[in-house]
């Protein structure tokens, strides 16, 4: 476990981390270590979102994955309508 005062004197460069911890971080947050010391995502990142979706899905009965798959839809069509103002 993280305290608060160790990860605000990482945010300062007071101290570091070591890569295990990094890790560990990006891990917990379900982030990239890149995004987490340079605020960049890769596209490989892509698969990581799609690897925490699917137990999501899988969650889902299957009788409502048609109502899963247009509330998914909705949500994209909107996100790129959003980008193209």
């Amino acid at each position: 476990m993280l305290c608060g005062n160790f990860c605000s004197d990482i945010e300062l460069g007071v101290k570091g981390m070591s890569v295990p911890t990094l890790c560990r971080i990006a891990t917990t947050l379900s982030l990239s270590t890149d995004y987490i010391l340079f605020g960049k995502q890769e596209k490989k990142e892509k698969l990581s979102v799609f690897k925490a979706l699917s137990p999501m899905v899988e969650s889902v009965a299957h009788s409502q994955l048609p109502y899963l798959e247009s509330v998914l839809k909705a949500v994209i069509s909107a996100l790129n309508h959003k980008d193209d103002k």
